[in-house]
C-alpha cells in the first residue's frame, strides 16, 4: 500500500498503538543530510519518522554534544522518583534505569538509599559501573527517562521490557507535541537524528490501556504506566509541585541514614582488591 505526496511514492505505515494508517505530515533534513518523512496518527496522536535507517550513525555519540541539561535533568528525576518509590514500594525493592546513559541517575538514587541499577547498550556506565542487571535481575519498577522519543514502536518496546523484566511499572519522561507542531520545534532534534517518535497525552493513555495498565501524568514531562493503582489523594500529591515538595521533605526525613554511598564505596574497594 502506498501514499502519493509531492510526486513521491512513500511506504504507508500503520500506527503501532491504534493500528490505524499513519498520514504523511512533513519532511525534514536529519543529521544535516537525510531527507526524512514524518507521519501522524489522527486517532492516537502519535507522530513518528519513517523507518529510521540512520540510527547507527546517530548513536555514534550516545549523549549528544548539544545536551547541556543532562546533569540538571538527572537531579530533577531523582527528586521526583524519591517520593514515588517511597509511596509505591516503601523505599524497598530493586529498580532499573533501562537507558541509564552514564549511570548518573543510578548513582544519585543509590546515594538517596534506593537499590538502583543501570543499563544502556549505547553508552558506557561511568558513575555506577558495577550496578548493572544480570540475566536473573527482575526489578520492582523500571525507569525510562528520555527513552520513548528514541523508540520507533513504543508498543512492542514496552511489551518486550515488561516480558524481559517481569515488571509492569515504568516511570518515564516525555515531552508532548501538538497536532503536530511546526518544524522549528526544538524537541525534534533534527541535528542529532535520535528523536524519532513523539507523543500526546492521549497517545500514552491509549498505550497503557492496550497493555492493561493505568496511565498517570504527574507533569507535562513525567509519567507512570503501571498495573498498580495510585490512590486519588496520593496522585494529587505527586502531581502538585508544592505538595510533592512537602511530601519529599517528609520522605527525606524518614529515609535519613539510608544512603548507599559508603556501602557502595566499600563494596567497590572489595571488588578492586580481588582483581
Amino acid at each position: 500500500m502506498v501514499v502519493l505526496k509531492s510526486d513521491l511514492i512513500m511506504e504507508q505505515y500503520d500506527c503501532p498503538i491504534s493500528g490505524k494508517p499513519l498520514k504523511w505530515s512533513f519532511s525534514e533534513t536529519v543529521l544535516a543530510k537525510y531527507k526524512v518523512n514524518y507521519f501522524y496518527c489522527d486517532d492516537s496522536g502519535l507522530l513518528r519518522t519513517e523507518e529510521p535507517y540512520w540510527l547507527d550513525e546517530a548513536y555514534q555519540n550516545a549523549i549528544a554534544d548539544t545536551d547541556t541539561g543532562i546533569a540538571a535533568r538527572n537531579w530533577l528525576n531523582c527528586s521526583i522518583l524519591t517520593p514515588i518509590l517511597h509511596h509505591l514500594f516503601k523505599g524497598n525493592g530493586r529498580f532499573l534505569d533501562i537507558a541509564g546513559g552514564y549511570g548518573l541517575l543510578t548513582r544519585l538514587m543509590r546515594d538517596a538509599g534506593f537499590d538502583c541499577y543501570s543499563t544502556d547498550r549505547y553508552c558506557a556506565n561511568i558513575f555506577a559501573p558495577i550496578f548493572e542487571p544480570t540475566e536473573e535481575f527482575f526489578p520492582d519498577a523500571i525507569f525510562a527517562f528520555e527513552v520513548f522519543e528514541h523508540v520507533h514502536d513504543p508498543m512492542q518496546f514496552l511489551k518486550d521490557v515488561f516480558d524481559r523484566y517481569r515488571c509492569k511499572t515504568v516511570i518515564f519522561s516525555q515531552t508532548f507535541h501538538e497536532s503536530p507542531p511546526s518544524n522549528n520545534w526544538w524537541y525534534y532534534s533534527f541535528e542529532t537524528g535520535q528523536h524519532i517518535t513523539f507523543f500526546q497525552p492521549r497517545t500514552l493513555s491509549m498505550l497503557a490501556k492496550r497493555l492493561n495498565c493505568n496511565y498517570y501524568m504527574l507533569s507535562p514531562t513525567h509519567h507512570i504506566i503501571t498495573e498498580r493503582e495510585l490512590s486519588r489523594p496520593m496522585f494529587l500529591v505527586l502531581r502538585n509541585d508544592r505538595l510533592r515538595g512537602l511530601y519529599s521533605l517528609y520522605v527525606n526525613y524518614k529515609r535519613r541514614g539510608k544512603s548507599l554511598t559508603w556501602d557502595d564505596h566499600l563494596r567497590i574497594k572489595q571488588l578492586i582488591g580481588k582483581r
